[in-house]
């Protein structure tokens, strides 16, 4: 089950925040932290994690940026809403990788919207990508995969800590991907954009440290639909 921790000093937009989530989804789970240092103590000490941080940047002690930095370095697939009323920090925080930017004081459909597509966007990436090698049947998480690389009849699934290769054809394989998170790059291959730094001429660098070509081809479609994915991906509500 999908479960939210609350990092906010304030016991009034804790309370705000707490009853629009419930108006929304009454059994999700939620915890609620005063301080970041509150809030990393219970994670060090639990080997779950949260899946949606809904994170105040001014934090008494460590700030919500630093929090959410090691909230980050401890889960690469977090979700972290910033809700804040300072606007000049939300070009400062884009190494922690927010999924938006929630402005105080907290407008109760902007928010509710902002947290009902992050729940989608949580079951989405969780689904399963299915496939065989031999007999033997596969199953890895949407969120886990890298790209996919093609080689005449083979296809190799790369994840960040194991590469797979089964026979198929990546045209195939787009019907079954969703096109929110996986834009084709190159006749040869097809990266997930969660996991693009940057777009350059001819290859786009991942967060992993590796590139993949892209061709001429697609080029103009990698930007452009990286570029709309960053827009929906860090959009800022509330604003």
């Amino acid at each position: 089950m999908l479960s939210i921790a609350i990092c906010e000093d304030s016991v009034p937009v804790q309370s705000q925040l707490e009853n629009y989530i419930h108006e929304l989804f009454g059994s999700c789970p939620v915890e609620v932290f005063s301080s970041g240092e509150e809030l990393l103590s219970c994670l060090a000490g639990n080997e779950e994690n949260f899946s949606i941080y809904l994170m105040d940047i001014a934090l008494p002690g460590i700030s919500g940026i630093e929090t959410a930095a090691s909230v980050r370095a401890r889960d690469p697939y977090a979700l972290i809403l910033y809700i804040t009323d300072y606007r000049e920090y939300v070009y400062q925080v884009f190494e922690t990788l927010p999924y938006r930017f929630i402005i105080k004081p907290v407008d109760k459909s902007i928010f509710q919207k902002a947290l009902s597509d992050a729940m989608n966007y949580c079951t989405d990436r969780t689904k399963m990508f299915l496939f065989h090698i031999g007999r033997t049947q596969y199953q890895i998480p949407l969120q886990e995969i890298v790209y996919f690389e093609s080689h005449l009849r083979r296809i190799t699934l790369h994840t960040q800590k194991d590469s797979y290769t089964f026979y198929g054809r990546l045209q195939d394989l787009t019907a079954r991907l969703n096109p929110l998170f996986f834009v084709r790059t190159h006749a040869s291959y097809i990266v997930n954009m969660e996991y693009i730094r940057a777009v350059h001429e001819t290859e786009t660098e991942l967060q992993t440290g590796g590139h993949v070509p892209v061709s001429r081809k697609y080029r103009a479609a990698v930007r452009a639909e990286h570029m709309k994915y960053m827009k929906w991906r860090t959009m800022h509500d509330g604003l």
